[in-house]
């Protein structure tokens, strides 16, 4: 769909510092219009390839797609980063988990002019302890133009793959995915700055590529919480954009400040040679985006995907879909200890799935030969074949209410030495099947958990 940017508009400039600027809105412009979604690269290959066979992401890790209205316009010359956090897992009362994450798919969005087979952005996620707001009330130099970041994507290199406007003056609207297959990267999560990452993007196209058809650059989204930053999505179900009613996330640890690198400014320098002339004249530094609440974004859309852990030991995060009972309510999974081989007798590991139908019976399985999230049941299977049973119990609760559990102390199994493949090093994912009788498969089924047996 070609989409044409209104006339840019104007935004009432708030909140400013003495470490950052403030955005010029004459380079936001709105996206009249629906995007297209331009599918998954597979940066393996190099080529397009249909979303299921390319990923096998099978939880959002990030998501900040809120209030995706706004493009932000970049001179060819210039490097957009913004940052984000996944926030950590708190399970058993006071416990806090770090897990690592393999993040299989990064999306993003994008509106340009320039004509499809000359799109010319690239893009990196790099899992950094220095975040963007650090470097803005520090003083910290900017990333550099190109680095080693965990997920890249340069589109000279891969022969400008990416689609663009078809018509002369009108600016196309994309949402495309990338991934790296089941390899995937691993990126951290927690509380605290050395949990942050950083998203690059960079328009290379030149003014006469993009012509008059309003610029190019990544889309907008999501709201910093005004009090203090925090409240993602992690791979809990999303909120509703207000403006939309659209489901979205606004992302973690989205600071309304970004940083612009101008290739070969310095910090706080004018605006450098190859620059000159660009028409917006903006130099390497931090910029707000104006403030919230009454800014209607902080961010770039961005969305990130994984389907567990990245098999490091002591690793233990969710993945998969739950299946909603015929109670309307979505069973929830949790853990508490770390599943040992030298501590299994010492120590528990327990699987612990809740929101169950209350006094049915449930009982967890398990694998260790991969993870999937395939249609099962009117829900999903989420743990690959061969399977497992541990101990049926029942749920307790009370029947017609959803106040059910069921817990299995997964290191008696290891203990046990019937299975020969839980050694340490190995990757199992395990899921909690329960009964529910009024569902038309009498089922139901909460979502996946992997974790990495210890020595």
């Amino acid at each position: 769909m070609q989409l044409r940017f209104s006339a840019a508009f104007a935004l009432a400039t708030l909140a400013t510092s003495a470490s950052a600027q403030s955005i010029d809105y004459t380079r936001v412009t709105p996206i009249n219009g629906s995007a297209k979604h331009a599918g998954v690269f597979d940066l393996r290959t190099g080529k397009f390839v249909s979303a299921p066979a390319a990923t096998s992401a099978l939880h959002t890790i990030y998501d900040n797609t809120c209030s995706a209205f706004n493009a932000y316009s970049m001179e060819s010359c210039e490097d957009f980063y913004d940052e984000g956090r996944v926030p950590e897992v708190v399970m058993g009362g006071s416990q806090v988990w770090y897990p690592d994450h393999r993040a299989t798919l990064v999306e993003f969005g994008y509106c340009t002019s320039a004509p499809t087979g000359i799109v010319d952005i690239d893009w990196e996620l790099y899992d950094t302890e220095v975040g963007i707001h650090d470097a803005c009330a520090f003083g910290v130099s900017a990333p550099p133009k190109f680095t080693a970041g965990l997920f890249s994507f340069q589109s000279s290199t891969l022969g400008f793959p990416l689609p663009g406007s078809s018509a002369s003056g009108t600016s196309a609207c994309w949402i495309v995915g990338f991934t790296l297959g089941t390899a995937g990267v691993c990126l951290d999560s927690g509380a605290g700055s050395a949990d942050t990452f950083t998203f690059r993007f960079s328009q290379n196209n030149t003014p006469t590529q993009l012509g008059s058809g309003g610029g190019s650059g990544p889309w907008l989204a999501g709201n910093p919480v005004a009090s203090a930053p925090g409240g993602g999505t992690f791979h809990f179900p999303p909120g509703t954009d207000p403006n939309t009613g659209a489901p979205c996330g606004h992302g973690l640890d989205t600071q309304d400040q970004f940083w612009l690198n101008t290739d070969g400014s310095a910090v706080g320098s004018g605006v450098s040679v190859p620059c000159a002339g660009g028409g917006f004249g903006l130099a390497t530094n931090c910029y707000w985006f104006g403030g919230f609440p009454a800014n209607p974004f902080a961010s770039l859309y961005l969305r990130i995907e994984g389907d567990g852990s990245c098999g490091n030991p002591g690793s233990t995060a969710t993945y998969c879909t739950a299946k909603v009972n015929s109670l309307g309510c979505t069973p929830i999974v949790g853990w508490q200890g770390l599943a040992s081989v030298s501590g299994c007798s010492t120590s528990s590991f327990d699987l612990i799935a809740s929101n169950l139908i209350g006094n049915k019976i449930g009982v967890w399985f398990y694998g260790t030969s991969g993870l999937q999230g395939v249609p099962f049941q009117g829900g999903f299977l989420c743990v690959k074949a061969p399977t497992t049973r541990l101990a049926a119990q029942l749920s307790g609760g009370t029947p017609g209410t959803c106040n059910g559990s069921v817990t299995s102390n997964f290191n008696a199994q290891i203990c046990g030495g019937g299975d020969p493949a839980l050694i340490a090093g190995a990757l199992v994912g395990a899921q909690c099947f329960s009964r529910d009788p009024s569902s038309p498969s009498k089922s139901n089924l909460t979502e996946g958990v992997s974790f990495v047996v210890l020595p």
